[in-house]
Order: structure tokens, then C-alpha cells, then sequence
């Protein structure tokens, strides 16, 4: 005890030196924190988004469709959707199931024509209304948490089935607004060829831009008569929380050996590669930058340190002189640096959390990702973890950096020291 409230005293003997040293650590326990919570934050937006707007949680396959369903499509189709669905509805975690039929095909105005790809899906569930003009922060957040956002028309509705919604790229392609007649040309599940006179609802935006370049959103029962089928392709299963993820899964996997199902069953985490090597080279960077901000902070530290003791030679000297040995030198110069360490880090989790939280609370505004059509606004998180990591760092590397400063101290012969000028 004695000996943390010499070396706290030696740090406030030299007030602008210890206040520099400080401010390095705080800077890079800061630095730390909103890092990870902007990356968190990236993370969160792009799996929520790809989660509402493209996947689901989980998707359910009849056996045998990831491996040879691109090519054979109507092969591999799910005959009895309801009653698996009553087999799964009631599992903790879940909160809706629906199903979908996606097709490939032609859609054309009179003028103009092009390919698209088209995606049948239940109004009741996979809908949403955001109205025209909203700001920028509500429409990222609904297209985070929601899925596709409407941009003009309306939504879907299992009254008017005779409707659909484009994505902006492919609206934008063929000189389409809400409320104009249209065509649908594809094959049926029989092989034959059928088409549909439908109008255009709405014009929906995704975080995507592929998707809204290439698909459209039509009512279940309209892909199934346009199909000629009762099937469906897959059923998307949506959950309360992500967080919940891994135990579903265990659940769903129950079931499907319980009921003897012959279906496959794919993760969010599985079918989205992009989001993997996204995180996979987010967290490599963040990696790097941790790394770059703790050799800027032992290098500071370590600069101070090594003054300290070339100034208090004498001082090292008199001590020793007086009785101290020299691990009592070592462990005084090692105090010293664990305390730069704690009140830096102190004070750096506290403007660093501060940070976050008021640049959260205003908001970002990014440019639109690769890939994407929409800028985004960025609310970082405090992430507890990152916030031990960056207080735990701010100590570490105050010990590390004083580790050799602190063992030259002690190694001096008290007659050297004595003379020292």
C-alpha cells in the first residue's frame, strides 16, 4: 500500500509528462471502444438486414435442394408446407413460419423486357409499409429490422392478390411506377409456358442492390397459379431473437428426426457467405488496429518510464542507500506504470463510453456499402467486451512498458547513482 501511494505520487510529481503519458492511454482505450462498436454495429445492420430482407433465420429444403435445386428447381419442391409447419409452429423462439416459391421468368411492360426472378410470399408475414419520405434513420432502421422497405405504392395484401411489388433497380430498368400494368412470362412446374397480367403495387428498396436490380415480390397464391403447382420451394422461419439461433436449431433438428422428416435445414450463419468473410476481414482489421494502438501506447509509456529514471538517479541511489532493495526499486517503478495504466484506463473507459453513446444517440450517416443502393446511418454499441478488453490493454501494456525501465532501476549500484549529475 505504501509503495502504490509513493509511485501515485511520483506520477503527479511531473504534470505535464504523466498528463501526456495519460492522454495516449486514454486516446487509445477510446479509440478501442468506438471501434468495436462501429464494427459491432456494421455486423448487427448487415445480419439483421440480410436476416428480414433476403433469408429468414432458417430455411427448410425438401432433401437433396442445396446440392442440385439451382438446376432443378421444381424437383425438389415441399408438398405438405402446412403440416410441417404445425410440427414446428410451437417451438420456444419462434416467431413466425411462411413459406415461399421462387421462379425465374420474363416481365414486360408492352415496350420493354426483361429477365427477373420472382419470389411468391405470404402478405400476412413478410410485409411492411414505411411511408414515402421517411427520414433516412427510420428507413435503415426498418429495413434492419423489417426487411424490404416500400418506397413508393403500397404493400402486398392477400385481398388484391392480382399485385406486385418490384425492386427500385428492376422498376427502374423497364420505366415502371406504382399502379402500371404489367405481364409475367414463365415456365410452369410442368414445363409448359403461362403468364400473368398483374399491376405493379409498390417499388420496394433492399440493403442490396442485386436483389432489388433482379426480383419482385408477388402473393403466394398468385406464384402457385402461375406455376400450376400447390407446392412450395422452402419455408423461412423468423425468430424473436438471432441470439437464439443455436438453440432453434437443436430443437428443429429434434423434430425433423422425431417426425421422420425428409427435409434440410440451413442456418442464416450458413446460406450468407458474404456476411462470414465480411466479419472474418472486419475483425482481422480491428485485429490490426488494437495491435497498432497498443505499440503507440508502450511506446509512450516506456519513453516515461525511461525518463523517470534518468532524472531520479540520485533519487534511486538515496533510497537504496536508506535500506530499499532492489526488488522494492523494481516493484515501485512497476506501481508507477500500473498506475498510469488504471487511471488512464479509468478515464478511457469513461470518455470512450460517453463517445458511443452521444455519437449513437445522433447518428452516422455512411455512405451506401458495396453492393448496396442506400447510404446507412451508423449507431455504434457499447460493447461490454471490448470495453474489459480496452481497460485490461490500457494495464497490460503499462506493465509490459514498464518492465524494462523498472529492471534498469533496480540494476543501478548505489555509488553510481550517488555521482550521477
Amino acid at each position: 500500500m505504501i509503495t502504490l501511494t509513493i509511485a501515485l505520487r511520483n506520477i503527479f510529481r511531473h504534470k505535464t509528462r504523466s498528463l501526456i503519458t495519460l492522454s495516449t492511454i486514454i486516446f487509445g482505450c477510446t479509440a478501442i471502444i468506438f471501434a468495436g462498436g462501429f464494427f459491432e454495429d456494421v455486423f448487427y445492420k448487415m445480419r439483421e438486414s440480410y436476416i428480414h430482407s433476403h433469408t429468414g433465420h432458417f430455411q427448410i429444403f425438401r432433401k437433396g435442394y442445396w446440392e442440385k435445386g439451382n438446376s432443378q428447381p421444381y424437383n425438389y419442391l415441399i408438398d405438405n408446407p402446412d403440416e410441417i409447419i404445425s410440427h414446428l409452429q410451437a417451438i420456444p423462439g419462434i416467431k413466425f413460419i411462411t413459406s415461399r416459391l421462387q421462379f425465374s421468368g420474363l416481365i414486360s411492360t408492352g415496350e420493354n423486357t426483361v429477365s427477373c426472378i420472382g419470389m411468391g410470399i405470404d402478405p400476412g408475414y413478410e410485409n411492411q409499409d414505411i411511408p414515402a419520405g421517411a427520414n433516412l434513420r427510420k428507413m435503415s432502421d426498418a429495413m434492419t429490422l423489417e426487411g424490404p422497405v416500400i418506397i413508393q405504392g403500397k404493400a402486398l395484401t392477400k385481398n388484391n392478390p392480382y399485385t406486385v411489388m418490384l425492386g427500385k433497380g428492376l422498376a427502374s430498368s423497364l420505366g415502371i411506377t406504382a399502379g402500371d400494368p404489367l405481364i409475367i412470362l414463365t415456365h410452369t412446374t410442368g414445363g409448359s409456358i403461362n403468364a400473368l397480367d398483374l399491376t405493379a403495387q409498390g417499388i420496394f428498396m433492399t440493403s442490396s442492390k442485386e436483389y432489388d436490380d433482379h426480383f419482385l415480390r408477388l402473393s403466394l397464391v398468385t406464384a402457385k397459379k402461375l406455376l400450376h403447382t400447390d407446392s412450395v420451394q422452402s419455408l423461412v422461419i423468423m425468430l424473436d431473437k438471432t441470439e437464439d439461433t443455436a438453440g432453434v436449431k437443436k430443437a428443429l433438428a429434434r423434430v425433423f428426426q422425431d417426425k421422420k422428416l425428409d427435409l434440410e435445414l440451413k442456418s442464416w450463419d450458413e446460406i450468407s457467405d458474404f456476411y462470414r468473410h465480411t466479419v472474418n476481414l472486419f475483425n482481422r482489421l480491428f485485429l490490426i488496429l488494437k495491435l497498432v494502438i497498443a505499440i503507440i501506447v508502450i511506446l509512450s509509456i516506456f519513453n516515461t518510464m525511461n525518463m523517470a529514471v534518468l532524472e531520479r538517479t540520485d533519487e534511486i541511489g538515496t533510497i537504496m542507500a536508506l535500506g530499499t532493495k532492489k526488488r522494492g526499486v523494481l516493484s515501485l517503478f512497476m506501481h508507477e506504470g500500473l498506475g498510469l495504466g488504471i487511471i488512464g484506463g479509468s478515464f478511457g473507459v469513461a470518455i470512450g463510453t460517453a463517445l458511443t453513446h452521444c455519437i449513437a444517440r445522433i447518428g452516422i450517416t455512411m455512405p451506401p456499402p458495396p453492393g448496396a443502393s442506400m447510404p446507412w446511418v451508423s449507431e455504434p454499441r457499447i460493447v461490454l467486451t471490448t470495453v474489459v478488453f480496452a481497460f485490461m490493454t490500457s494495464i497490460l501494456t503499462a506493465l509490459v512498458s514498464s518492465l524494462y525501465p523498472a529492471y534498469s532501476a533496480s540494476r543501478l549500484e548505489i555509488a553510481d547513482c550517488l555521482r550521477h549529475k
